[in-house]
């Protein structure tokens, strides 16, 4: 396994690297890796995707979007704007601890990682449910080492197959086994993926996840999978995580983890845009310090709203597809709006969320950040900065702007 960990990590090395060098530029809507940029990581890759031009986004090439999610999941950058205002990925104390460690003990940290900070919920869709990827490591768990894992039409795995191909290619950059691949597959709904071979260490692991790590898992419905399966694994998550997955090599392979002992400095004045139309917006400047109930407060003012009703923020998406922070009326399991402060968000500038205030006649908000002045002193209370346009009538749902607005289905 010594020749597949060296690999595994010299790949992640090589996706640093190239961040450091090239300092790519990220897009400003989703945050990621262009075209260009993307083609020429994937170039200097063991497992490059096979294409012969700049044609295709990030997502679309499961090995590096696994290692862009790693690297932010694991701390060890965080989207930011650089001394340029550029959107960027920029390092943090938790890289220099990494670096500090050997090929193993990496190793574990990337897959302490992935197992229980990767968005699994968010990267499957309603007609692919994230327990199609349980079935597979199952099989994978009770295979035999070289054993072609193909696809089977009766199973709830099958969608893998097409949709879900880039959970195979996660299996394999973890060194779990190799991919047999479909040439000429191009489709999202086209099966790219003939079958997955596992060897021994991944029999091994896929075991080890779902067994010892398995109430580690980051899914939202762990509690109704374990419920379901009557799981004996009903233990509470009491153990060092490191502990948990160290195991998985000889205790004297791994000794270390990263020590992220610094936060990323996100203080400072933000200025929000929040807008119902192209014609009809407020900036409100607040401080890091308040919190997503004071941003609603702000918004409920600048617009002349009676706050009246429940509302929510949606972060990484529209209302359908973006993670939601509920006020606390909903009684929402979660971090109410009332708890997250702004710094902890993690925004960077030109990011967006969407408010959506009465869940009935849904006015959707965009708010943008469009500031961070980390030099002016800290506002007591959100202000109301600048303004445009007439504030609607709240209870108008004939409003005229408001089928024509960008923000009508969030961003």
């Amino acid at each position: 396994m010594k020749g597949n960990v060296e690999a595994i990590i010299t790949d992640f090395e090589k996706f640093i690297e190239f961040n450091e060098r090239e300092k790519p530029a990220l897009s400003a809507k989703q945050g990621v890796f262009g075209k260009k940029d993307s083609f020429k990581l994937n170039q200097i890759l063991r497992y490059k995707k096979d294409v012969s031009g700049p044609n295709y986004n990030q997502d679309q090439y499961p090995v590096i979007d696994l290692l862009f999610s790693l690297v932010l999941d694991g701390r060890l950058y965080v989207r930011g704007n650089d001394e340029n205002g550029k959107l960027a990925l920029l390092k943090t104390s938790g890289m220099e601890s990494f670096q500090s460690l050997n090929q193993y003990e990496k190793y574990v940290y990337l897959l302490q990682t992935y197992w229980t900070k990767y968005d699994f919920d968010g990267k499957f869709t309603r007609w692919m449910h994230i327990t199609a990827f349980f079935n597979l490591l199952v099989t994978v768990a009770n295979a035999d080492e070289g054993q072609r894992i193909a696809k089977d039409e009766r199973s709830y795995a099958g969608r893998l197959y097409s949709e879900g191909a880039a959970f195979f290619h996660h299996l394999r950059f973890f060194g779990l086994g190799e991919l047999e691949l479909i040439d000429g597959a191009k489709g999202r709904y086209e099966d790219s993926i003939k079958a997955f071979i596992p060897n021994e260490f991944g029999v091994e692991v896929s075991g080890f996840l779902l067994s010892k790590a398995f109430l580690y898992w980051n899914r939202e419905d762990l509690p109704f999978l374990l419920s379901a399966m009557e799981s004996k694994l009903s233990g509470k998550k009491d153990e060092n995580l490191f502990d948990v997955f160290k195991s998985i090599f000889p205790k004297e392979f791994v000794k270390r983890t990263v020590i992220d002992e610094t936060e990323f400095d996100r203080s400072g004045t933000y200025t929000f845009k929040v807008s119902l139309s192209k014609n009809l917006w407020r900036k409100i400047r607040l401080s890091h310090k308040h919190s997503l109930y004071d941003l609603h407060m702000a918004i409920q003012e600048a617009f002349d709203f009676d706050n009246d009703h429940l509302y929510a923020f949606y972060t990484g998406g529209n209302y359908r597809t973006g993670k939601p922070i509920y006020c606390p009326d909903t009684e929402r399991e979660g971090v109410t709006t009332e708890e997250m402060r702004i710094v902890d968000l993690g925004l960077y500038k030109g990011q967006k969320m969407l408010y959506l205030f009465d869940f009935g006649d849904e006015w959707k908000f965009d708010v943008e950040l469009v500031g961070i002045d980390k030099e002016a002193l800290l506002p007591l209370k959100p202000a109301i900065v600048e303004l445009k346009g007439k504030s609607p009538d709240q209870y108008n749902n004939d409003w005229s702007e408001r089928e024509g607005s960008a923000s009508r289905d969030g961003r």
